[in-house]
């Protein structure tokens, strides 16, 4: 069966453990996005890294608008989708509040344009290596890594730099969580465990979402961080 032109599910080139584990993980991370929405609304401040949300965005743009499709089918091209979609409040977040990430009154002051000018910078890059040049793989796992890489990194970084930044548990667990099941495609498929760069990518992701979940947990707690004055909390 066929939507928008693409089978539901292409049942020949992945197992069903696969589509479980990806698609389950796929749609953990819409909740996630969920969660850090409903923290926008309530708190007022982006708790994502504004590099991190620039470079999400880009690779969702171009994956989930369809100038790349998965082939995995319709209903994990509409996860992408929706990521797009709900990405589009949490970008207008960091563009509103992310100055308050900056720990100097230099990085405040030009927070705008720096968060510009990362954005433009992958979306340049995801252009040409996912559009013009076809260079990922069929489903964007190469590309998806490279950026869910750089986001741990850039949590962990933040949250070293500024306690008081990412006090939500849920959103430090199930980003885990999430991009664990999805390597589950990684390990099950032959063509893209064939990738060695594409798997190591999949442990060093681990690695840093670890170690966010450590800096979260025994870092202050939600309560004590909303309590502060908006000034002092993200100075």
């Amino acid at each position: 069966m066929h939507i928008f032109g693409t089978e539901w599910l292409n049942t020949r080139d992945y197992s069903i453990f696969s589509f479980i584990t990806f698609g389950v993980g796929c749609y953990l991370w819409a909740i996630v996005y969920a969660i850090v929405i409903k923290d926008i609304f309530k708190y007022k401040r982006a708790d994502s890294p504004v590099g991190a949300i620039a470079a999400c965005y880009a690779w969702e743009f171009f994956w989930g608008l369809g100038f790349r499709k998965t082939d995995m089918g319709a209903v994990l091209q509409l996860s992408y989708f929706i990521w797009f979609f709900l990405d589009c409040m949490i970008v207008y977040s960091a563009l509103k509040f992310g100055w308050k990430q900056s720990v100097t009154p230099l990085g405040k002051k030009y927070h705008l344009p720096s968060m510009l000018l990362i954005m433009a910078t992958w979306f340049a890059i995801f252009y040409f290596f996912i559009v013009e040049m076809k260079q990922d793989d069929r489903i964007g796992a190469y590309s998806g890594w490279i950026v869910n890489v750089y986001m741990s990194i850039l949590y962990c970084v933040q949250k070293i730099k500024q306690p008081t930044f990412g006090t939500n548990r849920w959103v430090a667990v199930l980003k885990f969580m999430a991009t664990g099941l999805c390597t589950g495609v990684v390990f099950d498929t032959p063509y893209l465990f064939a990738n060695h760069t594409l798997v190591a990518l999949c442990f060093i992701f681990a690695l840093f979402d670890i170690i966010y979940i450590y800096l979260v947990f025994t870092g202050p707690k939600a309560s004590e961080v909303n309590d502060l004055p908006t000034a002092t909390a993200n100075a």
